[in-house]
Formats: C-alpha cells, sequence, structure tokens
C-alpha cells in the first residue's frame, strides 16, 4: 500500500516518532513518502523518500510563546503553500497514495479531504482535543487557544492513535491511546543510579543556573553545547547527553514530550519547566504531576528545587510501578491499517 505520511518538522519529537513509524510501514511492505520540512528533513531525509514543503513553526522569545508571532509567521506559511498548489496536485496524482498518515502536519490532511484518501490522525497533541482533561483555571485560556489549534489542524480522521504516557478518559470515537515511542538508542541504555542531576534547557537561562548554584549538588547542562564548569554546574555538549541520561538521579528540564517519555521509561524523577504559553508542554507536566513522576514549575524558586530533591525517592517508587506493553503502537496501528485496507 502507498502511505503518504505527514511530519511535523517543528522539534525532533514529530521526526524520531516518524523514524520509528515509518520503519514499522516499511518492513510491512508499505511504500512510504514522508511529507515534512525543518528539522525532520534533516533527521529523516537518509531513510525516506521525502517531499519538501514550507512548514508551520512556534515562534519563542525569552522562554515564552509568542501567539502574534506565531500567527503571522504561519498564515505567511499557508499563503506560501497555496501559492505552489500544482506541486501538490502533481504529488497525489502521480503518487496515488492509498492512505494518509498526519503527525500534527496540517497539508496532508487537506490534500486527503480534497482527493477523498483515508486518514490516520497518530501524535500526542490530539490529548488536548480527544481525552478528557482537568485544567486548572490559570491555564484556561492557554488550552482554549491550544485545542482550537490542533482541532484545526485535524479535526476528523478514520482513527486517531495518541501517545500518552497516562490514560484519561477518551470522549472521542475512533481514538486509541498507545504508550510513547521510545529510541532504540533509549531502550539500548542500561540506566543506574547516579549522584548527578541532569539539566536540560533548550534556551539560554542564567537565572535557572543561579538558583541551581545555590546546592551542594552536581548539575550537568545541556543546551549550551560547550564542555565546561562553573561552580557545581558541568556544562556538556550533546554528544554525551545519553550517558549522562542514563546514570543521573533525577531531571530538571523543559516540559517536552520525548524527554519527559524517556526519563519515565528509564525511572527518572523529574522537574518539568514548561514552556510558559505552549499549553501542550503544561499538560505534560500536568500529567507527571499526577501521576507522580515528579513535579513543575511554572517560574523556577530555589524552596521549589529543595523540595523535588528532598521527593526523589517517592518520585522513584512511584517510577518502578510504571509497567506498559510498547508494542500496542504497532499493533495498534497495524491493525487500523488492515481494517481501512479491507474497505478501500
Amino acid at each position: 500500500m502507498k502511505i503518504l505520511y505527514g511530519v511535523s518538522g517543528d522539534g525532533f519529537g514529530h521526526s524520531s516518532r516518524a523514524k520509528v513509524v515509518g520503519r514499522y510501514l516499511k518492513d510491512w511492505g508499505h511504500d512510504v513518502k514522508v511529507l515534512t520540512y525543518g528539522r525532520a528533513y534533516e533527521v529523516l531525509k537518509n531513510e525516506f523518500d521525502l517531499f519538501e514543503v514550507s512548514g508551520m513553526e512556534i515562534q519563542f522569545a525569552e522562554g515564552a510563546l509568542k501567539k502574534r508571532s506565531t500567527i503571522k509567521h504561519n498564515i505567511k506559511i499557508i499563503a506560501e503553500n497555496l501559492s505552489k498548489w500544482r506541486r501538490f496536485d502533481a504529488l497525489m496524482k502521480d503518487y496515488d497514495p492509498a492512505l494518509c498518515i498526519s503527525d500534527m502536519e496540517p497539508i496532508v490532511p487537506i490534500l486527503r479531504f480534497w482527493f477523498k484518501k483515508p486518514l490516520i490522525c497518530l501524535d500526542n497533541q490530539h490529548r488536548i482535543t480527544n481525552l478528557k482533561l482537568d485544567v486548572p483555571k490559570k491555564y484556561y485560556a492557554d488550552y482554549m487557544i491550544a485545542k482550537t489549534v490542533v482541532a484545526n489542524f485535524v479535526s476528523k480522521a478514520e482513527h486517531f492513535i495518541i501517545t500518552s504516557f497516562s490514560n484519561p478518559e477518551i470522549i472521542h470515537p475512533n481514538t486509541t491511546i498507545v504508550p510513547p515511542i521510545i529510541r532504540e538508542e533509549v531502550k539500548r541504555l542500561s540506566p543506574s543510579e547516579g549522584y548527578k542531576v541532569l539539566v536540560y534547557l533548550t534556551r539560554e537561562n542564567q537565572y535557572i543556573l543561579d538558583i541551581l548554584k545555590q546546592f551542594n549538588e552536581e548539575f550537568v547542562v545541556f543546551g549550551y553545547n560547550v564542555n565546561t564548569t562553573e561552580n557545581n554546574l558541568e556544562f556538556k555538549d550533546r554528544d554525551f547527553f545519553l550517558d549522562e541520561l542514563k546514570d543521573c538521579k533525577a531531571i530538571i528540564a523543559t516540559a517536552g514530550f520525548t524527554l519527559m517519555s524517556e526519563a519515565i521509561y528509564l525511572k527518572k524523577p523529574y522537574l518539568a519547566l514548561p514552556l510558559k504559553g505552549q499549553f501542550e508542554q503544561v499538560l505534560n507536566a500536568l500529567f507527571l504531576k499526577q501521576a507522580g513522576y515528579g513535579d513543575y514549575s511554572d517560574d523556577l524558586q530555589e524552596e521549589e528545587v529543595t523540595d523535588f530533591l528532598a521527593k526523589i525517592e517517592s518520585y522513584r517508587q512511584r517510577l518502578n510501578d510504571y509497567e506498559v506493553d510498547f508494542q500496542k503502537l504497532p499493533k495498534t496501528l497495524k491493525c487500523v491499517i488492515e481494517n481501512l485496507g479491507q474497505r478501500l
């Protein structure tokens, strides 16, 4: 079966998931063409047949989501893609996919609508629309914005496969929750309980570093792409990340879904620092705390780090109870594709 797979190029989480899912599809004998852009294009270009497009991205400044800049940028991208409609028309007529899959990529759902193709939505963002959430009042405005954005990306699909490390009530039909995809490099690790706390920041933040310097702890810091030492902070570049992830005793980091999922898999307590205005990261942090695997902070304070470090053992005990079937995603995806294939 020919499958057109749309993958968001914003960040590395989508491309990491697509690499694993794409390999499943190819192993099952399907012909896969990936429509993507940005970082995902670089990650996937050596392994899959790609169709490059201009893609939507979230705009940040000073650690916070800039809503107006994001809207302005993405309106421009939409117009740019519409001006190249002949390319997409040729793609669908020449390749003629039997099935479409979207991982928070909006062009493929549009193409499948115009060319009447079945669609599978596979991502973690549709937790916001398809699952029952208990959202604190202070996050409600961001929640409604995020819900509107996700619904506009994909509102209808033959099936929604949602990756999540928690299992809220499903409120949308044709939806299945599956465990997060864990990279093979992470699965091969043999984790140990070391003495360092891993810190991962997507953007430089001297305020947080100054807080960490107050503790009698050793922190290994990623995100600055340097190798140096400053007081109790050891800065390392990304080449050392998996080794430190394997052996750290806990993690303080932004609330990205991929790293949080890998931390839970490796049984590492986590203090999440969601980026301001990005509800998806807030949701990850809320799920983390509700599960008892760690805590989160909107605006990190010294006492919050103290409290987190004091509770590491209790978080670790809860993490030891985390057992899931990591084969549920390929089983579900294969079953959905086979059922759709019988209708074609």
